[in-house]
């Protein structure tokens, strides 16, 4: 065997010596002697070839000895390329070499060769190209194809070497409308506009055929309500028309107001002028009482006094009389009023008679007690509720001053600024139409509460803070300062909120399409005043439009039930996928965010939000393969349902109220309505610009959750 191997060694190296090419080949090396089988001991004598295997004739043995003995190989010739080699043929038997062969081209090409030619070839006389590659060892060659105009293909039809080159950017367009058809790769791709945060500017905004849907206010216009003016239309669209207008009017004795009825003025407070009669008062507003009158004169009143305060004296209090305008006394009149001097009898030579003597300030539009101011520091207290709900429950009086002779008060006008309104009793806290459950006796019965009692209730407000909601935040926030105001002093209301969605870290240059946004828990449940600072320190400006809500309240009742229990455990959620990964998250982290319920508390959640419910979480990142985005409308109602104590609100536009639930649409993994949330414990309400409505139906909430009987 050893004999064999360096027999083939040598002839290897001879041949390198000659290096065989195509041109030249070497040739071919002596033969060995042909073996003769006569020679071949007798059968009985042979012993087992490699095979074990023992012929038993001599055509037999012939054949068991080539299979046996006889090999077969091949080398590559110098320089030893995949494509030239030569043969030999060995007896290992015997340890000789049969045969050398000649060098020849095995294959016509290297079969390791993956490259592809390119040629230029002729089909029917036009001028083409054809691919040129190695298979086997053998070149294949692909058709002939005619040079043609280029085209989006990634080929070079026209055969100039260049691939798509030159090629016209063409109209096209996508569901945002018109768009640049431009050939990428070869593939034709639609450079269009993006589908953006849904806006009120009577645009399609996100690309859905909708124009700005569940944007518009209450009378389908863009921006925020007209005021409601004087003028027989509903312009506020709110269902009243011309309600809660009033504005200053005047006569000539006063200022007062006027309330707008039927596109009408109406109902001016201010008091007439009259035609003077004798009563005592200035009837006709000219500055005298009962002028040109002989109210008290008689033929027995001439020469008797009667106490006045009026011009013509300065200031305080003087004296009139009856007296004849004629000599036949067929004429009576009052005369002017002076002070107490002028009427003594002689007059004392220092008398000023329109000095009158000094009394204590009354309101009667005189300077009473001469201090050159008239009226001044007078101020009484009023009450025009029942009597007898004085000083019960929040009922307190409130107060009117004098002004030019009139007890009333000043009404801040927008047009007019202060008006003075008679008999306007500032201040006055009247009883409630209704017993609100917030610990006072708001009728004022002398019943607090009317017998119901405040209880434990943890209070989590859920707020879009995305740009759609732009119309309706500052109505949302002033609800919601109005409405923990009136229960700033309730121990057992504790308060936290949600908002989202909001910048990463607050970046100026954030925007909706390119930037992380996060659903930031602004304070967890606490007091009054933490509350309330926790609010006035949120930011005003709103961006953002991925309003992941439906995960909001997920991520904030999840501790309200056992945790075997959650149709998506905490432990397995993210907010991207590895395949997936989405520019939202959370401030704190998934694992963090977490409500400090109170066990023994109603548990209320209040949302408002102007769009559809949307989840982005991720379920089962423990679970390769087995990845879920977006929690469906149904295991939220299920997760809500099962939770311990709570209560869900929602404060959402008509058109997403029962929005259809759906997964992988535009927004989100998962989208649903809100009505549907609520209907265990709870209630949904209409969205709207109008702070008190929302006040109003906030007060609904807490009586519903907070009071017992």
């Amino acid at each position: 065997m050893y004999v064999r191997s360096f027999i083939i060694l040598l002839m290897v190296l001879a041949i390198s010596l000659i290096s065989c090419s195509r041109d030249e080949y070497p040739g071919p090396a002596a033969p060995e002697p042909g073996w003769d089988l006569s020679n071949y001991p007798p059968h009985d004598n042979i012993t087992p070839g490699p095979s074990g295997h023992i012929p038993t004739d001599l055509s037999g043995i012939q054949q068991q000895y080539e299979i046996d003995c006889i090999i077969e190989e091949w080398f590559f010739c110098p320089p030893l390329n995949a494509v030239w080699q030569f043969k030999i043929i060995t007896d290992i038997c015997k340890d000789q070499v049969l045969e050398v062969g000649e060098c020849v081209e095995k294959f016509e090409c290297d079969p390791s060769n993956a490259s592809v030619e390119i040629l230029e070839c002729v089909f029917y006389g036009i001028l083409g190209t054809q691919e040129k590659w190695c298979e086997k060892g053998v070149y294949k060659y692909s058709d002939c194809i005619p040079c043609e105009e280029e085209f989006c293909d990634g080929k070079d039809n026209d055969c100039d070497g260049e691939i798509d080159e030159d090629l016209p950017i063409q109209l096209c367009y996508n569901d945002c409308g018109d768009g640049d058809l431009i050939c990428i790769d070869g593939v034709e791709e639609c450079f269009g506009g993006a589908p953006e945060e849904e806006i009120c500017d009577y645009k399609d905004n996100d690309c859905d055929g909708l124009i700005d849907e569940d944007q518009l206010n209450d009378c389908g216009l863009c921006g925020p309500l007209s005021d409601e003016t004087c003028n027989g239309i509903d312009d506020d669209c709110d269902g009243k028309i011309d309600e809660d207008l009033v504005q200053e009017c005047e006569t000539v004795c006063e200022n007062g107001l006027e309330f707008c009825h039927g596109g009408n003025w109406i109902g001016c407070t201010a008091q007439p002028g009259y035609e003077e009669v004798c009563n005592g008062f200035d009837d006709d507003c000219d500055g005298a009482i009962d002028e040109d009158l002989d109210c008290l004169c008689t033929m027995d009143m001439v020469g008797a006094l009667f106490p006045c305060f009026e011009e013509p004296l300065v200031c305080g209090g003087g004296y009139k009389t009856c007296e004849c305008v004629d000599e036949e006394c067929t004429q009576l009149q009052l005369t002017p009023c002076f002070a107490q001097c002028f009427w003594q009898k002689p007059v004392p030579l220092n008398c000023d008679q329109l000095l009158g003597f000094i009394e204590p300030e009354m309101c009667n539009n005189h300077d009473d007690n001469c201090n050159q101011l008239v009226d001044e520091d007078l101020i009484n207290a009023c009450y025009t509720g029942p009597p007898e709900t004085l000083y019960v429950g929040i009922c307190l009086p409130g107060q009117v001053i004098c002004e030019k002779g009139a007890w009333g008060n000043f009404y801040l006008s927008e047009q007019s600024g202060e008006v003075f309104i008679a008999d306007m009793c500032l201040d006055e806290i009247l009883p409630a139409d209704k017993d609100a459950c917030n610990g006072t006796d708001d009728n004022c019965d002398g019943d607090v509460d009317d017998g119901k009692e405040m209880q434990d209730t943890d209070i989590l407000f859920i707020i879009d803070w995305s740009g759609s909601m732009s119309d309706e935040i500052q109505a949302v926030m002033t609800s919601l300062n109005m409405f923990a105001s009136n229960y700033s002093d309730e121990e057992v209301i504790k308060w936290g909120v949600i908002i989202g969605p909001i910048p990463s870290d607050g970046d100026p240059n954030f925007t909706a399409w390119n930037q992380p946004e996060y659903l930031h828990l602004a304070s967890d449940l606490v007091d009054f005043q933490q509350f309330m600072a926790s609010l006035a320190a949120l930011s005003p400006s709103l961006s953002g439009g991925s309003e992941m809500l439906y995960d909001a309240i997920y991520l904030s009742i999840h501790n309200l039930l056992p945790a075997a229990s959650l149709p998506w455990p905490v432990s397995g959620l993210s907010w991207s996928s590895p395949s997936n990964l989405q520019l939202v998250g959370s401030y704190p982290d998934i694992d963090q965010f977490k409500i400090n319920w109170r066990n023994d508390s109603n548990h209320v959640v209040i949302v408002f939000t102007d769009e559809e419910g949307q989840s982005y979480l991720w379920k089962n990142m423990n679970d390769p393969g087995n990845e879920v985005c977006g929690i469906p409308e149904s295991e939220l109602i299920l997760t809500i349902q099962n939770a311990i104590d709570l209560s869900v609100y929602t404060f959402t536009p008509e058109g997403v109220k029962n929005a259809s639930p759906s997964t992988w649409p535009a927004n989100g993994c998962a989208t649903g309505g809100w009505e549907s949330l609520t209907q265990f414990f709870g209630k949904w309400y209409k969205l709207t610009s109008n702070a008190a409505i929302m006040y109003e139906n906030l007060l609904e909430i807490l009586d519903d959750t907070a009071c017992s009987d």
